[in-house]
């Protein structure tokens, strides 16, 4: 066959059956779609599966040990770094159902006990409004493996640390390392920690926590 017969043959077939051109909604991730960046923020940590919390400096302690005592927390650990006053939320857990430990020492002094802690809380450097996702930069105050390493994660976010963009969130990280150098690990945060198999089967908690709570101050 002629290379101008099957020219011929593939212009008769496309005109029997027409392609239809798909055009598809593309939203560019790097635009904001909201003009108040706190509630788009908001609205894109909800779609990665966080659990947001609306709070404020005055009743931020009630709003941790919300998320405390609905997660079922027993054993705590927190970083030193954290924006609250541990003797307040202590004060509101009156059962002395829940044990909170500085996470202070290194890994190798506390191997034997790191991985029983079921809850962490964190503070947040920096929340990138147009992706939904927190960052977290390491440092002794708040060592790398605090957000990793439990089944439920509690972050506290100051609203006046929400960035436009993924850039701004690392400058951001950048700004807080010592002499203005990016920290040795950042770690950004989108939600609960989650994968899928070829067969498109879910699961929670891999590679970090089950249940992620932002709470946004």
């Amino acid at each position: 066959m002629s290379k101008q017969s099957i020219l011929n043959n593939v212009k008769a077939s496309l005109q029997e059956n027409k392609i239809q051109a798909q055009f598809p909604n593309y939203a560019n991730p790097m635009k904001r779609t909201n003009d108040d960046k706190v509630q788009e923020y908001i609205a894109w940590q909800g779609a990665n599966k966080a659990i947001v919390i609306e709070s404020s400096q005055e009743s931020l302690a009630q709003d941790i040990y919300k998320a405390l005592a609905e997660s079922q927390a027993k054993n705590v650990l927190y970083n030193p770094n954290i924006d609250i006053n541990l003797q307040s939320l202590k004060a509101l857990d009156t059962q002395d159902s829940m044990q909170f430990v500085a996470y202070e020492k290194s890994v190798d002094e506390q191997r034997a006990n790191l991985f029983a802690f079921d809850t962490s809380i964190v503070q947040a450097s920096c929340g990138v409004a147009n992706l939904g996702v927190i960052g977290v930069a390491s440092s002794v105050k708040a060592p790398r493996l605090s957000s990793l390493i439990t089944r439920t994660c509690i972050a506290l976010l100051k609203k006046q640390d929400v960035v436009e963009n993924f850039y701004e969130g690392v400058q951001t990280l950048k700004a807080q390392g010592e002499n203005g150098k990016l920290p040795t690990n950042m770690i950004f945060i989108a939600g609960p920690s989650r994968t899928a198999d070829i067969e498109l089967q879910t699961v929670f908690g891999v590679h970090g926590s089950v249940k992620s709570y932002i709470i946004l101050y």
